[in-house]
């Protein structure tokens, strides 16, 4: 089975969600981009995933970021916003100072 997984390069911060509950996914989405922000990354990729489910109503990765984003309370975070099928990319403001301290999933795991 899958587990999440995060690359910090330090200018662009990857994060694998594939293996993560809903909410854990949306709880390490808003800590890897607290953290991100605060150590001037210039942008967050999120990898949801396509959520193919039988069961279209199903809460999935996918729908709940996209649902976070429609309503303004991931995006407001970012200065542009990339959706595709499997991810979506945040693009953050690089008025921060950087901080070279790299950022790791056991920082953002709940």
């Amino acid at each position: 089975m899958a587990t999440p997984q995060l690359d910090d390069d330090g200018s662009v911060v990857t994060l694998d969600l594939h293996g993560a509950t809903v909410d854990e996914a949306i709880d390490m989405t808003y800590r890897t981009l607290r953290l991100a922000k605060e150590r001037g990354r210039s942008r967050l990729k999120l990898i949801h995933g396509s959520s193919t489910t039988v069961n279209r109503h199903s809460r999935t990765i996918k729908s709940a970021l996209h649902d976070l984003l429609d309503r303004g309370k991931l995006g407001a975070h970012a200065t542009n916003v990339i959706r595709s099928q499997n991810t979506l990319v945040l693009a953050l403001d690089l008025t921060a100072s950087t901080d070279n301290t790299l950022i790791r999933l056991r920082d953002v795991q709940p």
